[in-house]
């Protein structure tokens, strides 16, 4: 019996697309904190930032969270590379020397 998923996932990508997606939910949030002004009562995400940069700070904010979400969804859907077939046969440009 196996316990790998049935995906088309590798289990060692699973790492890398749980920290993809959550770091593009994360960023999402954020986008949505300083569209709703919420960010200002949050002193870790208030900094110096003049009023105007919220916007800017919204916008990068979103965009990469949807980045990274599409990453993710990537990495998951992805075919791993060992699964493909190997070709057989010729090679193109391979002699072997026997004498000499």
């Amino acid at each position: 019996m196996s316990s790998s998923g049935t995906s088309g996932a590798s289990p060692g990508r699973r790492p890398l697309v749980i920290v993809l997606a959550v770091i593009g939910i994360l960023a999402v949030i954020a986008g949505i904190l300083y569209v709703s002004g919420a960010a200002n009562s949050l002193h870790f995400m208030d900094g110096a930032v003049h009023k105007g940069h919220h916007v800017v700070r919204a916008t990068v904010a979103f965009v990469v969270g949807v980045a990274f979400l599409i990453g993710a969804y990537i990495a998951k859907s992805r075919q791993p590379a060992a699964s493909t077939p190997a070709r057989s046969g010729t090679t193109s440009g391979s002699t072997t020397s026997t004498g000499s």
